[in-house]
């Protein structure tokens, strides 16, 4: 077997456990922040590596390598780096055990490895298992805050749920076809008779990962674990846990459920609309920045969910686009909101009171972070969300492309307040806000590439229309 294949995930648990070591030894705890930073690095350098490399599956298929896995790797491990950057200070104001989070989050993008590198329900399901587990520990860190110990408390409680929805989906494909490979799924369901059955399958395993990308109905734990969770945390679940439950979306229903794939492209364009809808009315009202941005997450997945209700390979580009920007976009707006909870603790959008004459340089960061999620041009967030509108336009959805456009409309306000605040209102107390290098770099890096996708958005788009969902 061609090990190089699946380095990635050899250094990955490799790093995991080296933080492991080094947690029981080092003298520095800031030292396992950097061996993180240099080892996403090592496992980024790896991914690179296979792209371009003719798809395999090894293991009878248990791993598959193509470049749709890939990519979605280069988009965890971006993830992954920037929340080694930015989580130190954070944690040590707070007292949180840096060596368990650090380990922890590696361990949970090696499950969002694993979900992505496969068409085998076994191995999705073990490595959706690893990543839920890892962040219900991660989401309930902040010991001394009782809204970290409930955000925790409704994730595992509403995750222990849903994993048994999903699993109920993919008994029913197993028995309807014999297998647990989605190539072999596919063929049993294109001859198979029992139309109700393969509807039941369908209906469990979309209302389980339903609840991994938060879209509505199903997106009742996101608010209160997004706004308890320690800000770090939430920065990772609100861009990597959602992208790896897009994922796999994309692979069950486009590979597995083929067959039946005209019957649910309605289903998931209300799914879409509702949760756009939905999450952007309900952000408007919210005074709370993290609660905001939980909110403005739902509302996000919503976006996203018009390239999988749409299934073309248009829509599937654009939506691969739109998930690198949102995970830039979204991680550097955690990056500001990390750096003033350092220094305001209360985490509301009042605090961004005077924040342009405090500490302009993050001010300005954080105004093109948000208009980027708005999708103001020349940001990512613009072009990501006018290749989504295209393809659904281009696949007949007009109606749900005019409710993208009315949505993003929609969203200015809430988004706006923060700008308005920072800029427009009375200059809050004099204080000194600073943050340590790590931040600032991470900060720089998710700006640079936000603005990098949106002036120069073809090279990227030329590569993912190459990309392949399909076996």
């Amino acid at each position: 077997m061609q090990y190089v294949l699946i380095l990635p995930e050899i250094l990955l648990a490799g790093l995991g456990l080296v933080l492991l070591g080094m947690d029981l030894f080092a003298k520095s705890k800031r030292s396992l922040a950097v061996a993180g930073v240099i080892g996403t690095l090592a496992t980024l350098v790896a991914v690179l590596a296979n792209f371009g490399v003719a798809p395999a599956e090894i293991w009878s298929g248990t791993i598959r390598v193509d470049d749709f896995a890939q990519y979605f790797k280069v988009i965890f491990l971006v993830i992954l780096g920037l929340v080694f950057l930015f989580s130190h200070e954070y944690l040590e104001k707070r007292d949180v055990r840096m060596g368990e989070f650090y380990i922890l989050v590696t361990f949970a993008t090696l499950g969002a490895f694993l979900m992505v590198s496969s068409l085998e329900l076994i191995t999705i399901y073990l490595g959706l298992e690893l990543m839920t587990i890892a962040s219900y520990i991660l989401a309930g860190m902040l010991r001394q805050d009782a809204r970290s110990s409930e955000a925790s408390i409704k994730f595992f409680l509403m995750g222990a749920l849903t994993s048994g929805v999903i699993l109920y989906g993919l008994s029913l494909l197993l028995g309807l076809s014999g297998s647990t490979h989605l190539v072999a799924i596919a063929e049993a369901l294109a001859t198979s008779p029992n139309t109700a059955l393969i509807t039941a399958a369908g209906v469990f395993i979309i209302a389980g990962l339903g609840f991994k990308i938060a879209a509505v109905p199903f997106h009742m734990w996101a608010p209160d674990t997004y706004e308890g969770a320690p800000t770090p945390v939430s920065a990772f679940l609100i861009t990597a846990s959602e992208a790896a439950g897009f994922a796999v979306l994309l692979r069950i229903l486009l590979v597995g459920l083929a067959p039946a794939l005209a019957q649910w492209k309605m289903v998931l364009a209300v799914i879409a609309f509702v949760t756009m809808t939905f999450g952007n009315v309900t952000a408007i009202v919210q005074t709370r920045t993290k609660r905001m941005l939980a909110y403005s997450a739902i509302a996000q997945a919503g976006y996203i969910l018009v390239g999988v209700a749409v299934a073309t390979p248009q829509s599937v580009t654009a939506m691969l686009f739109y998930m690198l920007a949102y995970a830039f976009m979204t991680v550097g707006a955690f990056a500001v909101v990390i750096m003033l909870s350092n220094h305001i603790p209360s985490e509301e959008i009042e605090d961004f009171k005077g924040l342009a004459q405090r500490a302009p340089g993050y001010a300005l960061a954080m105004t093109l972070l948000l208009l980027s999620l708005i999708g103001i041009p020349p940001t990512g967030g613009f072009f990501g969300k006018l290749a989504l509108y295209r393809s659904a336009v281009e696949g007949g959805m007009v109606w749900l492309a005019l409710a993208m456009v009315i949505n993003s409309a929609i969203s200015v306000p809430y988004y706006f307040n923060v700008i308005r605040n920072m800029y427009l209102a009375e200059e809050a107390p004099a204080m000194e806000l600073s943050a340590r290098t790590g931040l600032k770099l991470a900060l720089g890096i998710a700006v640079a590439a936000t603005l990098l996708l949106g002036v120069f958005p073809e090279p990227l788009v030329g590569f993912l229309r190459t990309i392949q969902v399909m076996p």
